[in-house]
């Protein structure tokens, strides 16, 4: 069988190498927005928006850019943006005693506006949406308002933050909740959506979305225990319990332990309902412990000069899909380059998912990039997972988590015989994961009598679309696709569908003559072979390409690279 053409065959490498771009490295700006709506009263009877606030300020890394408002019928500033450092922080957290539930309407449309009126078109800013709300778009009593309202939100609203290169992530704290309308926001622009069934997993939902929006380094937690070493300045150890639960005391290295009431001079100790936050500047390198029960979502964030760095991970990934993972040392925040150093660092990626289902990815180190890299088409079933990235060597251990969701596929077909002498293709698309007319590719059907056939595949509409092939005899065929495409957050998808076999019924191929090649007396010149089979070789790649080339070229001029995965 011909091989493809090589310009074809590296089509997947080239793509790749243009959408695995390291992770933006500019300082993150991110807008709170806190619905305080009267039915909070019912949804977040308690107020834990007030903690859960308090608990993501402290958490936000110096020198982003931070500012929060409240929301309802119309919006109000509780923090002024502004650059996140102590003097931020401590206004934030004096602040939160401002949340109430007093709102006559959610006006989700004027709270996004609100909250990036400063901001410009731009592709390099790394900018973020926090939106909290337990409800739809509710402007007036008049309903039609409230429709029209959604409308924009839906259409130049959502385009606009796409150009401005905001990505929106949503917190729906009810059931009743416009889960559709967060959802949309969210993988249109390449957030994350969180449901937080009751207020107090509103803490939890806050973590997640932090990480999602800031990535940020932390120590592996074996139990209650983690271990810092030298190059650690700071770490900021959240850790949660029951909201009737005592604070945690805190071990260290040596023996002595800390409480909330007995902190010492590097100690800031924040314990709030439902969790403890506890910041220790200049830590003494070695093994700390703490006490309560473990919890999956507690964490050691460090402040370091040896930091784990990721390449773009895609918050979507459809069944198909192969996940691309890049992972990278920095120290002093440049790329760390010594082999003989990455060498010793063992580096691995773990998906858990739902009921603990998941898997682990080995990650070996790239001598030529300097980077430990994977690549994975996950077989797991759909649902939200965690993904762990973990390096660790003798001396030092990092970790950075993502949370991504699987899906059923973007893109499927059937191939079946259809008619005397034909095989039918019919293709679906899924509109609410990827927009199908930016699907483009090739199928390639290959049967009996060296029967070869390669399509470009276009579909133009969300419904059923099909292709025929006339064939000439019957027998088995296999059809194989590849594709790219485009999800509703802009990201160029690259799938290789699973291949398909058609028995096609119809007369087969004739019986193959007798040859009429006359034995020779003497073996053939093993120069005479080479030659022939040299030309055959290469004239069936040259006529082969005649087909594939036209459509690599409108393959390439199609795909527009942006942020994303690639197979």
């Amino acid at each position: 069988m011909n091989r493809l053409p090589s310009a074809l065959r590296s089509l997947p490498l080239l793509v790749g190498l243009l959408l695995l771009s390291p992770a933006l490295s500019a300082a993150p700006d991110i807008r709170i927005l806190v619905d305080v709506s009267g039915s909070m009263k019912t949804t977040d009877p308690q107020n834990l928006r007030m903690p859960a606030l308090r608990m993501l300020a402290q958490l936000l890394p110096a020198g982003a850019t931070a500012g929060v408002w409240l929301f309802d019928q119309g919006v109000a500033p509780l923090v002024p943006v502004g650059p996140v450092n102590d003097k931020w922080k401590t206004l934030t957290r004096n602040s939160a005693a401002k949340i109430h539930s007093r709102g006559l309407f959610t006006n989700i449309e004027s709270a996004l506006s609100a909250a990036s009126r400063d901001w410009g078109a731009s592709d390099a800013a790394d900018r973020h949406i926090v939106l909290l709300t337990d409800g739809k778009v509710d402007v007036a009593k008049d309903e039609a308002a409230s429709a029209a309202s959604r409308e924009r939100v839906l259409g130049p609203q959502l385009a606009e933050f796409k150009k401005k290169g905001a990505k929106i992530h949503a917190i729906a704290l009810s059931a009743d909740a416009d889960t559709e309308l967060l959802q949309t926001l969210a993988s249109g622009t390449g957030g994350w959506r969180e449901q937080a069934p009751s207020a107090d997993t509103l803490q939890r939902a806050f973590l997640h979305i932090f990480e999602q929006a800031t990535s940020p380094n932390t120590l592996p937690l074996a139990g209650n225990r983690f271990t810092v070493d030298s190059s650690v300045s700071e770490v900021t150890l959240l850790v949660f319990r029951k909201a009737e639960a005592p604070p945690i005391a805190l071990t260290g290295p040596d023996g002595k332990t800390y409480t909330v009431a007995n902190t010492g001079d590097n100690i800031r100790w924040q314990t709030d309902a439902g969790y403890d936050l506890v910041t220790l500047r200049t830590p003494q390198p070695g093994t700390w412990s703490f006490s309560g029960k473990e919890d999956p979502d507690n964490r050691a964030l460090v402040v370091t000069d040896l930091a784990l760095r990721l390449g773009e991970l895609p918050t979507h990934l459809m069944h198909g899909q192969t996940l691309s993972l890049e992972a990278s040392l920095v120290e002093h925040g440049a790329p760390i380059a010594r082999n003989d150093f990455l060498r010793i660092v063992s580096t691995a990626a773990g998906l858990t998912g739902p009921g603990g289902a998941g898997d682990v990815l080995d990650m070996p180190l790239n001598e030529t990039t300097h980077a430990f890299t994977a690549n994975a088409t996950p077989q797991l079933a759909p649902g939200i997972y965690e993904l762990t990235i973990r390096a660790r060597s003798g001396t030092f251990e990092r970790e950075k988590r993502h949370r991504l969701e699987i899906h059923d596929q973007a893109l499927s077909f059937k191939a079946q015989a259809s008619g005397k002498g034909q095989l039918q293709i019919d293709w679906q698309a899924q509109p609410d994961l990827i927009n199908p007319s930016s699907i483009s590719g090739y199928v390639l059907v290959e049967g009996p009598d060296k029967f070869r056939d390669v399509r470009e595949i276009t579909l133009e509409t969300q419904g059923p679309a099909s292709m025929t092939f006339d064939v000439r005899y019957g027998g088995q065929y296999e059809v194989t696709a590849q594709t790219l495409m485009r999800d509703k957050a802009g990201q160029t998808l690259q799938l290789r569908l699973a291949p398909q076999t058609v028995e096609v019924k119809a007369p087969p191929p004739p019986p193959a003559g007798p040859s009429l090649e006359v034995p020779l007396a003497t073996a053939p010149s093993p120069a005479i072979n080479a030659w022939r089979t040299l030309a055959i070789v290469l004239g069936g790649n040259f006529a082969l390409a005649l087909v594939l080339v036209p459509v690599w070229y409108k393959l390439r001029r199609r795909a527009i690279p942006s942020k994303g995965v690639s197979l």
